[in-house]
């Protein structure tokens, strides 16, 4: 029995240090985090870093509606055989601005399960092989020039992000996989984003 009232009052004080934010409460929080990237054709992922800020509308005391502001390296690695020089590796990366527009439900204080849509901005498209690192966006140029072959790398992506996160003393973790939707590049079939978003952010409730 007495062991049973300690834990009782241990789940009671967790409970009560979580955030149990209110309806009608503004929230802003900041962030920073990981992203484990890669596109739908890659051999590999690639390891980077997302930060930005974003702000919530508590709806009601379980559900949310929330926009931010994301700047996010993408991209993936790939191997390649070329009969000169042997098996080859570079890697491209994707600099986006993402605007995620988020619905959260929150099935216990604290604990949200989300999802929504995430238009995506490309600041830059860069290829890294060896020491040598080629703007796509100049290069595809070129290309078209001399070759009047129309490829392009897109300048907008669409995503669709699910996820949950847990919040402890307005510290917030927070994960997310965003699905592409839009092809990186305006040929085949394949070059979609895929990326796995791991953040920790701090939530600051603005008024009353």
């Amino acid at each position: 029995m007495k062991q049973t009232v300690i834990i009782l009052t241990m789940l009671l004080t967790t409970l009560s240090a979580m955030a149990q934010h209110e309806e009608g409460d503004f929230l802003v929080q900041p962030r920073v985090g990981m992203n484990i990237a890669t596109l739908s054709d890659a051999d590999k992922s690639i390891v980077d870093l997302h930060f930005g800020v974003e702000a919530e509308f508590m709806v009601s005391d379980q559900l949310s509606l929330s926009v931010g502001a994301l700047v996010s390296n993408q991209g993936a690695k790939y191997d390649y055989f070329d009969e000169n020089n042997g098996r080859n590796k570079y890697t491209v990366d994707l600099d986006y601005v993402q605007v995620p527009l988020m619905a959260s439900y929150y099935v216990l204080p604290g604990l949200a399960v989300k999802a929504g849509v995430q238009p995506g901005f490309k600041m830059r498209a860069k290829a890294k092989l060896d020491n040598a690192t080629v703007d796509l966006d100049e290069l595809y140029t070129m290309d078209r020039m001399l070759t009047g072959e129309d490829v392009k790398v897109s300048t907008f992506d669409l995503s669709i992000p699910v996820g949950i996160s847990y919040e402890y003393k307005n510290v917030v973790l927070d994960a997310r996989y965003n699905w592409g939707l839009l092809k990186v590049l305006n040929v085949g079939d394949a070059f979609y984003n895929r990326a796995l978003m791991l953040t920790l952010g701090y939530k600051l409730e603005l008024g009353d």
